[in-house]
This record gives structure tokens, C-alpha cells and sequence, in this order.
């Protein structure tokens, strides 16, 4: 947009001073009176004098679009660094977190191994309980049957 408006700013200045170096450079007539040649002369130092405070007042307008221009710009920079700091911190968070279900489905998998080999442990005391299950139950069996035989004996005395 600065550039257009510079570019036009430019632009208008050629064409008004295109007029100005043509009036300025032609002969003058030698019929005229020299009063008559002093006041379009003068007309045209006062319609340059106009042009160059409107080109200075338009050159001030520009230098004080630039200067916000310049300051927008500083602002949307610092802006975006901001922005890229709080991505690579988003992304360091997001690696961390990566990282930690590694942790945990690596840790997930370890438990599944060991609640493998507990349920085959398992299965081992539990056969192992049934025949104990089972010797004790004849163990108690053969004690009954032994107390059955000496009150026997110690009521057939």
C-alpha cells in the first residue's frame, strides 16, 4: 500500500513538474513588456512554492505511515517469535508425552508378561493344591480309620 501511495506520490511529481520545466524553458516572446513576463513568472513561483509544501506535507504523511508501518512490522515479529517459542515448547511437550506412552505401553506389555507367567504359576498351585487336597484327605481318612481300630481294641480289653 506505502508502495503505491509512493509510487503515485512520484508520479503526480512528474506530472506537475512536467508543466512547470515546459513553461520555464520556452522563449520568451520579444514583444512582451518585462512586468508582464515578471508576474506569470511569479505566479509560477508561488504555484511551485504551493506544490513543494504539498509535496513536503505529503512526504511527512509518508514518513509517519512508514514509522507505523516500520512499528506493526517490529510488533508482528516479535508476534510470531512468540508464537514459534510456544510451538517448539507445544512440541517438547508433545515428544515428552510421545516418549512417556513409550514408557508405558512398554511397561503395559512387561505386566501382561508377568500376569502370563502368574497365570501359568498359578495353574501349577493349583494342581499342586488339589493333590495335596488329596493326600491330605486320605492322610485324615487313614487317622479316622486308625482311632476307629484302637478304640477297638481299647473297648475290647
Amino acid at each position: 500500500m506505502t508502495l503505491r501511495l509512493l509510487a503515485g506520490a512520484a508520479a503526480l511529481l512528474v506530472a506537475l513538474a512536467a508543466p512547470a520545466r515546459a513553461t520555464d524553458a520556452a522563449p520568451k516572446a520579444e514583444g512582451r513588456p518585462a512586468a508582464r513576463a515578471a508576474a506569470p513568472a511569479g505566479k509560477a513561483n508561488a504555484e511551485d512554492r504551493a506544490f513543494l509544501l504539498q509535496l513536503g506535507e505529503a512526504q511527512q504523511a509518508l514518513s509517519e505511515q512508514l514509522d507505523q508501518l516500520k512499528e506493526r512490522i517490529d510488533w508482528l515479529y516479535y508476534e510470531v517469535t512468540l508464537r514459534r517459542d510456544e510451538h517448539n515448547g507445544i512440541d517438547q511437550e508433545v515428544k515428552a508425552m510421545r516418549d512417556e506412552v513409550k514408557g508405558l505401553y512398554v511397561e503395559s506389555s512387561t505386566v501382561k508378561q508377568a500376569i502370563d507367567a502368574l497365570k501359568g504359576d498359578v495353574g501349577g498351585v493349583n494342581s499342586n493344591v488339589s493333590s495335596f487336597r488329596t493326600f491330605s484327605g486320605l492322610f485324615i481318612a487313614l487317622m479316622i480309620l486308625l482311632l476307629a481300630v484302637i478304640f477297638a481294641m481299647t473297648i475290647r480289653r
